[in-house]
């Protein structure tokens, strides 16, 4: 199956934490900047093959964190290269 694409970028101006699930995958997103998400919808059984992204808004520390929902375990910034993984505190 051909893999969907989804850029998330944070308009905010506070760090937004996003994490992979089913992985363990974390990531900082900083104001102002984008990450990429190449997934395929049928690696969540939860999404029946649809093209939706899966994605939960919790809070931790009072800052928003986005959990989303893939069989996916890297993001990626908008050159293409690898987004680094960030497991610090918010």
């Amino acid at each position: 199956m051909k893999k969907c694409k989804q850029t998330f970028r944070n308009n905010t101006g506070e760090p937004l934490i996003i994490s992979l699930e089913l992985s363990t995958a974390r990531y900082r997103l900083k104001p102002n900047e984008e990450l990429v998400l190449f997934f395929d919808p049928a690696d969540d059984p939860r999404n029946e093959g649809s093209a939706a992204l899966r994605i939960e808004f919790i809070t931790d520390a009072d800052r928003l964190q986005l959990v989303l929902w893939t069989g996916e375990s890297q993001m990626f910034l908008p050159d293409g290269r690898p987004a680094p993984q960030n497991f610090d505190a918010p």
